[in-house]
């Protein structure tokens, strides 16, 4: 295949890093940084009575960044779990059904070591899995390649470097080998705050011994509605070297927290590619209904679904994916579930 001619420039861009608001570290430098972002004077309104108004406006944008944090930490997303400098480890079995793809098996392991002997920044991890997981991001009942995965589901291990962890920044280094291909990269996550909306840019650059290069990138949109409902926009954007085309996705989510052990998300998929002509390869709606399973350790996961592939000419496809996972080093959050939600 011939090297995608987009990919130098798309790559560049993606990685720029996107404006954020830093933590001050003193009272002064809090009330600086705030009078110097919140522009002009309220009409009406006396000093005391704008600086309750922006109280209220971070303790709000504060609650925002846990409720999103617990719902990621819940439903286990991977790209949330990437940023966790600690010790865990899970073991899955996934049992899926669909119409186009029958009956499948496919079991996964995960494990992440923090090694504060070494290094306070590094980390150890292993995975060990199918080449497709039942990730509702991957759309893997229908047969489509992964479009918003950023890593490879075989079996790998390698090194983790945080160069950077804070609340609006974490940026990493990673390296290391499966049984076919070695592999080194670096990933950039940034927050940006927008009223009631946050948004969450991310991108990773890897290097494949046998593929080339990949980058990933990824912009979530998201607010809470009510009181136990998460509202996420997720568009992600792939590329590779070697390979024609842009593939990409976009992923529209509403998370409802049904109390400290339960949760559902609700799931529309539209996946699209740019070669060898502009269209849309598949579109999916899940509901995943999570919740543990007699053990705070043990989870269970069920999640009806319907695609519409086009290389099946977008008949719909009904599918079943029921998943048990066990999580060794995590312990269930209720406190902070009480903190968060109402």
């Amino acid at each position: 295949m011939r090297r995608n001619p987009l990919f130098p420039v798309a790559c560049a861009l993606a990685l720029l890093p996107l404006p954020t608001y830093s933590l001050a570290t003193s009272p002064a430098q809090v009330e600086e940084a705030r009078a110097a972002s919140q522009g002009n004077d309220i009409p009406l309104l006396d000093q005391e009575q704008e600086r309750d108004i922006d109280v209220a406006q971070d303790k709000a944008t504060t609650e925002l960044l846990w409720a999103a944090q617990w719902i990621d930490s819940f439903f286990d997303d991977g790209r949330s779990t990437a940023e966790e400098n600690t010790t865990k480890a899970s073991l899955a079995l996934s049992l899926g059904y669909s119409r186009n793809s029958d009956f499948e098996i496919k079991p996964r392991f995960d494990l992440r070591l923090r090694l504060p002997h070494v290094s306070s920044r590094l980390n150890l991890f292993l995975t060990a899995a199918e080449d497709k997981d039942f990730d509702a991001d991957s759309d893997p009942i229908s047969g489509r390649p992964a479009h918003t995965d950023a890593e490879r589901r075989e079996t790998a291990a390698g090194l983790r470097y945080f160069l950077k962890e804070s609340r609006n920044y974490n940026i990493s280094f990673d390296s290391g080998a499966s049984w076919d291909y070695l592999f080194a990269g670096l990933r950039y996550r940034s927050l940006q705050e927008f009223g009631e909306w946050r948004g969450r840019f991310a991108n990773q650059l890897r290097y494949y011994t046998d593929d080339g290069v990949k980058n990933v990138t990824s912009y979530d949109f998201e607010r809470g509605v009510g009181e136990n409902l998460l509202f996420r926009a997720t568009t992600s954007v792939n590329l590779y070297e070697n390979e024609d085309g842009i593939p990409h996705a976009q992923h529209f989510r509403l998370y409802q927290v049904l109390g400290p052990v339960r949760a559902l998300s609700y799931e529309l998929g539209l996946y699209l590619d740019s070669e060898p002509s502009y269209k849309m390869t598949d579109s999916q709606v899940v509901v995943r209904y999570r919740q543990r399973f007699f053990r705070d350790w043990l989870m269970l996961e069920v999640s009806p679904r319907l695609t519409f592939p086009e290389d099946h000419d977008r008949e719909a496809n009904p599918g079943l994916v029921v998943k048990l996972e066990a999580t060794f080093g995590y312990k269930a959050d209720e406190e902070g579930y009480r903190k968060i939600f109402r």
